[in-house]
């Protein structure tokens, strides 16, 4: 689950005996073992990810009845569940064997809404948080904004909020689109972090709101040409278990799907999937 060694300390040590507490983080913690050992046991396959599921769903009913009292007990908890809610369900969608293609957008869209919730956790809890044992978690979110960005990346983001400038179809969609553009430049900054851990990498789906959420489901041009510079990072950690083939799933099909007069603002997230010409 990470490389720091603070990290590698809190997710070893302090996790286990917070969810010695509280039962919904140790389904969650069981739910994204056994789906590890799925993914690494080809022959053991179907048998964990059977149990993985189990335990997720045990873990996501008590994780969502929690989320209506929020206190200083169960707070980190209700964060660190919801962390291992989208390593798993990333996992799951990528590695579950199907009748029917993946469709990423889709399965995407599914664990933004099962991180509606963390922002209300970290809003009413956050002085707690920083103080907890789980503040490794955020670590460099501070220092995030001293950072200077390629100008590879800052280019593409001012293409993007160019148009967005130019082809927003109300002022209210315009901020919807810009906070979320701001959020994908952030989080590039986030995981350009010395000793920065992968996780940082779902600070942008943590951050996202309903309006621009709903946008997306709606299959919005703007919200897909988002999406794809957000999956450039998904894609730069691709090596990470939970992260393998999301990045460049998700480009591919929002280049597919998007219209015609957006995909010249594709052209750059294909690229760095290595599919442009």
């Amino acid at each position: 689950m990470a490389i720091r060694d603070d990290l590698r300390r809190m997710w070893q040590i302090d996790v286990p005996k917070m969810a010695l507490k509280q039962s919904f983080l140790m389904h969650s913690i069981f739910s994204v073992t056994a789906l590890h050992i799925a993914s690494s046991s080809a022959e053991n396959q179907a048998l964990y990810t059977g149990r993985a599921i189990h335990h997720y769903s045990i873990a996501l009913e008590e994780y969502s009845n929690k989320l209506k009292g929020i206190t200083k007990e169960n707070n980190c908890s209700l964060i660190i569940c919801a962390s291992l809610t989208v390593v798993f369900a990333l996992s799951l969608a990528m590695s579950s064997p199907t009748q029917e293609p993946m469709q990423p957008i889709e399965e995407l869209l599914g664990i933004f809404t099962l991180l509606r919730g963390l922002p209300l956790v970290l809003g009413e809890t956050w002085s707690l948080v920083q103080q907890s044992e789980i503040a490794p978690l955020f670590v460099g979110i501070n220092s995030a904004d001293s950072i200077v960005l390629s100008d590879e990346v800052t280019n593409a983001i001012q293409l993007l909020e160019d148009q967005i400038e130019r082809m927003a179809p109300s002022d209210a969609d315009r901020d919807i689109y810009v906070r979320a553009t701001q959020g994908v430049k952030d989080c590039f900054k986030l995981v350009s972090l010395k000793n920065i851990d992968n996780g940082m990498a779902l600070s942008w789906p943590v951050s996202l709101s309903p309006e621009y959420t709903a946008l997306l489901s709606s299959r919005q041009d703007i919200a897909l040409v988002i999406l794809a510079h957000y999956a450039v990072i998904l894609n730069e950690i691709r090596d990470t278990w939970w992260a393998k083939g999301w990045g460049s799933k998700l480009i591919q099909e929002v280049n597919q799907v998007v219209s015609d007069e957006w995909k010249s603002l594709v052209a750059w997230p294909m690229y760095k999937i290595g599919m442009g010409k």
